[in-house]
């Protein structure tokens, strides 16, 4: 073979590792911009309702609390909630969507991946227990729950429940 036919065959043995990059970054591109086929496209809106709710006085003697809040997806698009956690470990969560119950949520055990459809609802049941730090730990106390969303408007959107414990 000549070296100006080696040359030649180089060039269109690079030519083609060139387009094949192209389709490949094109087909990366057109996955990502698409969702990955795993979300509907739209825009999701994650509303959280109550945003707080104030369970007045708690008492240590009476045991835990369970308030409800919905969570709500008002937007067009799949409402992706990639992560659920808590701002302290005597809050525990769980995410309830079409009946089925999450497992729980709390400071450490954060959540794997949830989807709530355009327009449907979930539940999110928080359990506050008062006793958890001990005897003295009376007072005022804000427990917050995070939701981490697809939502570009409230990317991590949150509940808040507040308590007066008591002994």
């Amino acid at each position: 073979m000549s070296n100006k036919a080696f040359r030649a065959k180089k060039i269109k043995s690079g030519a083609w590792f060139v387009f094949a990059g192209l389709v490949l970054a094109a087909l990366i591109w057109l996955a990502a911009s698409s969702g990955g086929g795993s979300v509907a496209s739209g825009n999701p809106r994650a509303e959280i309702t109550p945003a707080e709710i104030d369970a007045g006085t708690v008492s240590m003697a009476a045991g835990k609390i369970t308030k409800t809040f919905t969570v709500k997806n008002a937007g067009t698009g799949d409402l992706v909630i990639d992560n659920v956690w808590t701002s302290c470990h005597c809050t525990t969560a769980y995410l309830i969507i079409d009946g089925k119950k999450s497992s729980r949520f709390g400071m450490d055990k954060m959540s794997t991946f949830q989807k709530i459809g355009a327009g449907k609802t979930a539940e999110l049941e928080v359990v506050f227990d008062p006793a958890y730090h001990g005897r003295d730990a009376i007072g005022a106390v804000n427990r917050i729950v995070y939701l981490s969303t697809n939502d570009s408007t409230n990317k991590v959107a949150q509940a808040v429940l507040l308590a007066n414990v008591t002994r």
